[in-house]
């Protein structure tokens, strides 16, 4: 929205309520235009740009209990099967955890490894019991960093491990038609 704004050069309004009818009156469509339905009702009785923006604004920008429900919402909600590749999760449980940090809610690190961990496929059952056990023994045994390189690790390890599935399969298939 702040793109069609400026791209227009009415992007003014984000900063003042100080401008001409016409430039107001711009905006106010481009900013219309672009909003959904249920936003659009929120804000359809204001008809200035520069109000609606910061109406926009205070109703987009999450603070104080609601951006920190927000976070744990989507740090709870993150599991392996929702992601591509296991860096993908893993990234997103990094910049999940950052956040929380920076908001001064930090998890301890035994919580973080559990959830990591409890939120794998079955097939990193071997690597998760592996691990569990080794942090059994020492629970210093695993950074975060050295944990998400063994995880990353395993799942190249069975990304390979299903390439050659997958060779051996059609290689052996191949062999059967001739």
């Amino acid at each position: 929205m702040e793109a069609v704004l400026r791209k227009e050069m009415t992007n003014i309004v984000l900063e003042t309520d100080e401008v001409s009818e016409e430039i107001n009156s711009s905006a106010l469509s481009s900013i219309q235009l672009c909003l959904d339905d249920g936003p659009l009702l929120q804000v359809k009785h204001i008809k200035r740009a520069n109000l609606i923006w910061i109406s926009l604004k205070n109703l987009y920008s999450a603070t104080g209990f609601s951006s920190e429900f927000i976070l744990c919402r989507d740090f709870f909600d993150t599991k392996l099967s929702k992601f591509n590749t296991m860096e993908e999760y893993l990234n997103r449980v990094k910049q999940l955890s950052d956040d929380l940090k920076a908001k001064d809610m930090q998890l301890p690190r035994q919580i973080l490894f559990a959830w990591i961990l409890n939120n794998l496929s079955a097939e990193y059952r071997p690597v998760v019991s592996s691990i569990t056990q080794s942090l059994r023994n020492n629970k210093d045994a695993f950074t975060t960093e050295s944990l998400f390189a063994n995880l990353l690790d395993e799942s190249k390890r069975l990304r390979f491990e299903d390439d050659n599935n997958t060779i051996l399969f059609t290689s052996s298939n191949n062999k059967h038609s001739n």
